[in-house]
């Protein structure tokens, strides 16, 4: 449905509109259990990227499922 009247305010999907503001402190703490998962699940293709000499790069990781065993 539509109505025949203009919208007499700006709608907030509007980028023009939005505001973005970043109250994060620097550096942002990250916790040992955070780097662990960064580590565990990333090192592979973290390796790739960083490496100097290029390679290709690592097979993509199937995601588990509930109840899998690692």
């Amino acid at each position: 449905m539509s109505s025949s009247c203009p919208p007499s305010k700006p709608r907030p999907s509007d980028p023009e509109f939005w505001t973005v503001e970043n109250e994060l402190p620097d550096p942002i703490p990250v916790s040992k259990a955070e780097l662990d998962v960064v580590e565990r699940y990333f090192s592979d293709l973290l390796d790739a990227v960083f490496e100097p000499q290029p390679r290709t790069m690592p097979a993509v990781a199937t995601a588990y499922q509930k109840g899998d065993k690692r």
